[in-house]
């Protein structure tokens, strides 16, 4: 128990472990890596295109014309134009619910000091799980554990696969 088991050693295993493909985009094939920069460019591309109509309003709302922007029609452009005047206020009530709650929560935590963990021992683990401490410490020394559940979702028994 005071003692961890052995680790493996590098080499051990019959196939080396493999890096990952994210942290080694090299690995990937051609063809995934071109798509992968289409699709990211493609999806900017129609990001920075939903956010023009927005860009339009603000720039009206100041007297500027931005040709390039077209809106579908007057009805949208006035509930665009509403939307961005209620953003504000959104944001803001968002920053308060926020400030609100972490004011709330260093309060609680001042008043409500979390208690501290103890040691448990493996006695204590063994009471708790109504297990014999001699069959949880060689369970726990063990790598693959069989276990056996009762009905009410107890361990019933365990054998050591390895």
């Amino acid at each position: 128990m005071d003692q961890s088991r052995p680790r493996r050693k590098p080499g051990h295993d019959q196939r080396q472990q493999q890096a990952l493909i994210i942290e080694r985009p090299d690995l990937a094939h051609p063809v995934r890596r071109v798509l992968a920069i289409l699709f990211t460019l493609l999806a900017w591309g129609l990001w920075i295109g939903l956010w023009l109509p927005v860009l339009g309003s603000v720039a009206a709302q100041f007297g500027i014309e931005l040709p390039w922007v077209s809106y579908p029609g007057q009805l949208s452009l006035q509930a665009l134009r509403l939307l961005v005047g209620v953003f504000p206020l959104a944001v803001g009530l968002v920053l308060l619910v926020l400030a609100v709650n972490g004011l709330v929560s260093r309060i609680h935590r001042r008043f409500n000091p979390p208690a501290a963990h103890r040691f448990i021992g493996m006695d204590r683990l063994a009471t708790g799980m109504a297990l014999d401490a001699g069959k949880l410490a060689t369970w726990q020394s063990a790598r693959i554990l069989h276990v056996e559940h009762g009905p009410l979702g107890r361990v019933i028994d365990a054998r050591i696969v390895r």
